[in-house]
């Protein structure tokens, strides 16, 4: 009898394993993901101790505010309270949590400046991005600039638009797993069916959103906060500057074609040229933004001085 149990349950364990559902990057697919846009290298933290606490609250921070649910993110939390400080975030991963699936992405990955459903509770996941970036990054703690009539040298749409550099390089890591091979097993993998496919890009921000200026996608979304981010740099590095977004704008048009072609992306060749796009776009950041970012005051002086060489 207890055999007859133990091989029933294996049977019904190796069947729910070949039918389970993956969607998205894992943890350490986003974080390489982040790592590659604003380094040129995969697992940068890894190699870089000095400033591995920094890059480890900077990727804290966007997991909680993008993928968080199911009561998950009391580790990252606690770093981002305890270790690193961060002010004005919530306290207990209860003030944002919801019980979901894999459709969790519905309430926070269709775009930054989407309007969510309000137990997505959104104006809080952004402000634990936006504090930590403030604080890592773009804070400066000398008595100076603690006086009331001193103004910040940095705006607060600079800081928001690096973390929309942050929210869409996670949003993109999903476009780039949906064309991937579906796990089935350990260590076995399949080629995902075209629906399955489809299903992986159907709850987060299309590379293009026709007729919506407010939410256009990430494409163009990244042209525009790139453009205050690097505000500076349209000048005094000109040609990493334009030759940067002239590649976004070609990504743009392709993705547009497609998505606007009778149907969409409804067939194989189509979502290979849709994903294609996807993969030609985290290429094209982790080329030339790393190159800019090491020219900003801000991101120099954390990442690139002496003591974090």
């Amino acid at each position: 009898m207890t055999k007859r149990v133990i091989c029933i349950f294996l049977i019904i364990t190796l069947a729910l394993t070949s039918i389970s559902v993956c969607f998205g990057h894992d943890r350490s697919g986003h974080d390489a993901d982040i790592e590659y846009v604003l380094f040129g290298e995969e697992n940068y933290k890894n190699s870089h101790p000095l400033v591995s606490d920094i890059i480890q609250a900077l990727e804290d921070a966007t997991y909680l505010c993008v993928d968080q649910f199911n009561g998950e993110g009391e580790k990252e939390l606690r770093n981002l309270l305890e270790k690193e400080k961060i002010p004005g975030i919530i306290k207990t991963i209860d003030e944002i949590n919801y019980t979901s699936n894999y459709s969790h992405r519905s309430l926070t990955h269709r775009g930054w400046n989407m309007s969510y459903d309000e137990k997505a509770h959104w104006p809080l996941r952004q402000t634990i991005l936006i504090n930590t970036v403030k604080k890592e990054l773009f804070s400066d703690e000398s008595l100076w600039t603690r006086l009331p009539w001193v103004e910040n040298k940095y705006s607060d749409k600079q800081i928001e638009s690096f973390c929309v550099l942050l929210y869409y390089i996670h949003v993109l890591g999903d476009h780039l797993e949906a064309g991937e091979e579906k796990k089935v097993g350990k260590g076995e993998a399949r080629e995902k069916t075209l629906q399955e496919k489809l299903n992986g890009i159907a709850y987060i921000a299309p590379l293009v959103r026709p007729n919506d200026n407010e939410n256009p996608g990430v494409i163009p979304d990244l042209i525009t906060y790139l453009d205050i981010l690097f505000e500076e740099q349209k000048e005094t590095s000109k040609h990493t500057y334009d030759a940067m977004i002239q590649e976004l704008k070609n990504l743009e048009a392709q993705s547009r074609s497609l998505v606007g072609s009778t149907g969409g992306v409804n067939t194989e060749e189509k979502f290979a040229e849709y994903n294609n796009c996807a993969k030609e776009l985290r290429e094209v950041l982790g080329t030339y933004v790393p190159m800019l970012l090491k020219k900003e005051p801000y991101f120099k002086d954390v990442f690139y001085n002496q003591d974090a060489a």
